[in-house]
């Protein structure tokens, strides 16, 4: 494909409802006996109601570079291959009944770094960095002879502060910094979450299930920030697999890396997850939260 045309097909998919949570990772919390189903709390509303994954957890256009900008990917090219292979990973895992899941931890690890990454809350962390940043234009790229190797140049560059025009061209620069930010963590892989252990801790009870939120990944502990958990071993990382099953991580050793829940912890899962999302809980079947 051309570059031409590969501008005009991401022009033509522009505007299009774009889930924060992928449908093929909102497919691993939904009703085991009714397909498709997924019961959905509304922490602002405080209420439930059931749907399918289509309509939940999506933004319009909320992936999309602004208008005027030639990006040499866009943020569906980045997501594309590890969204496609996950729910296959997911179905694996359930049917093996979560046996050897060692094997595919990275794998699921740059999933979770993925989910992070696409997050409104990684957005809005990387726009308030942003506008603390000081801005500059390149104004001339500068070649000199090279003091360290004969008949070489080094390259320069001459930069000034540049000053948007007004508060609206600042706020498309860092969209487009937050879009391009975003890429970049997910083409780090597992990054800094490969540093930690991890155990896998799983349920039987679709009724008493693992739960998820529009913050998939969160912490709980001492550390300030996430990237902050791979030092403090007080801290631990919750990544939700399925509604069978989550992923816990921290700098410290676990004495048992594979193991049912047990009633108080998941307990103690469900009111982290509805602490910690922006508006919605996804489950398989309605919770009576304590």
């Amino acid at each position: 494909m051309s570059h031409r045309q590969a501008k005009r097909l991401r022009r033509a998919q522009r505007n299009r409802l774009d889930h924060v949570l992928p449908q093929g990772y909102l497919g691993g919390f939904t009703d085991p006996f009714k397909q498709g189903q997924l019961s959905v709390f509304d922490c602002e509303r405080q209420q439930w109601f059931d749907t399918g994954t289509a309509g939940v957890c999506a933004i319009r256009g909320f992936y999309d570079y602004p208008h005027g900008s030639d990006p040499d990917q866009t943020a569906d090219e980045a997501f594309a291959e590890i969204e496609a292979k996950f729910p296959a990973v997911r179905r694996e895992l359930v049917s093996s009944g979560f046996s050897g899941w060692e094997s595919q931890l990275g794998f699921l690890l740059t999933f979770a770094q993925m989910l992070r990454a696409r997050s409104q809350l990684f957005r809005e962390q990387d726009l308030a960095q942003g506008r603390e940043l000081t801005m500059f234009r390149v104004e001339e790229v500068l070649q000199r002879p090279s003091k360290a190797k004969a008949g070489a140049f080094e390259t320069g560059l001459r930069v000034a502060p540049f000053v948007p025009g007004n508060e609206t061209e600042r706020e498309v620069l860092l969209r487009n910094k937050t879009i391009t930010d975003m890429r970049t963590e997910i083409a780090k892989g597992p990054a800094w979450l490969s540093e930690l252990h991890w155990c896998l801790r799983l349920t039987g009870d679709h009724a008493d299930p693992v739960i998820t939120s529009d913050t998939a990944i969160v912490s709980e502990g001492r550390a300030s920030t996430m990237e902050e958990a791979r030092r403090d071993g007080g801290t631990l990382v919750f990544f939700p697999v399925s509604w069978q099953a989550c992923l816990v991580g921290s700098p410290s050793k676990f004495d048992k890396t594979t193991g049912a829940f047990h009633p108080p912890d998941l307990r103690r899962l469900h009111a982290l997850y509805l602490k910690s999302a922006r508006r919605f809980v996804f489950s398989p079947a309605r919770l009576e939260f304590q």
